[in-house]
């Protein structure tokens, strides 16, 4: 239910559309025996919340689940924001169609198709997500599984770790965290790349043993 008033210039049992409270237009029937700028009550069927169509508007709404508990619907709301367009984007030459002259589908050998994705760092960052949930719905095994799965694609463990005991979205995990910590503190021969992620080609190169230059 909502409350709104009679236009000006309308009668009883005219119709007028009016703007709901979530962003519906609807046209209803102004009651008998209202004049204009009277008030009346109107039913309706709240919209339920916008589907995401994109990697931010997933994280936001994932992150917003998270602030209010819901930590099961934020976890399904990261997970849905790695499949969804992000900051990646790849071109592909769409398939022709017609003849030279076609009304429909006239030929353009320099049209692209845009497509858009989720980025190894946007997906990387869901994942980060999900196990800060896990970790306050008490599910250690999966989250400490997620982090170090977040952590072997790094290109400094360590220092990642180091930011996650500080986290207090990892509190539960500071224990398995510093196991973490001195693992890494142990290891050496840590890779560099761009963002702090590893960089494949770099790898690729050094083990056939071509020298890589940053």
């Amino acid at each position: 239910m909502f409350d709104t008033t009679v236009p000006a210039g309308s009668a009883a049992g005219a119709e007028v559309q009016v703007t709901t409270p979530d962003g519906q237009q609807m046209l209803v029937a102004v009651p008998e025996g209202l004049q204009p700028g009277d008030a009346f009550r109107i039913a309706y069927t709240p919209l339920g919340p916008k589907v995401p169509e994109n990697y931010d508007e997933a994280e936001a709404r994932g992150i917003e689940l998270a602030s209010d508990g819901e930590y099961e619907r934020a976890i399904r709301m990261f997970e849905l924001a790695q499949t969804l367009p992000g900051a990646g984007v790849d071109f592909n030459r769409q398939k022709q169609g017609g003849m030279i002259g076609s009304a429909t589908a006239p030929p353009n050998p320099r049209e692209w198709a845009e497509t858009r994705f989720a980025t190894p760092e946007q997906k990387m960052i869901a994942q980060y997500n999900i196990a800060c949930c896990s970790a306050a719905m008490g599910d250690t095994p999966r989250a400490i599984e997620l982090l170090r799965d977040y952590l072997s694609k790094v290109s400094e463990p360590l220092k990642q770790v180091n930011q996650m005991l500080v986290d207090d979205d990892l509190v539960a995990l500071r224990e398995d965290l510093r196991a973490l910590r001195e693992q890494y503190k142990a290891e050496s021969g840590q890779s560099g790349g761009l963002f702090g992620f590893k960089n494949p080609i770099k790898d690729m190169a050094e083990s056939i043993g071509v020298e890589w230059k940053d």
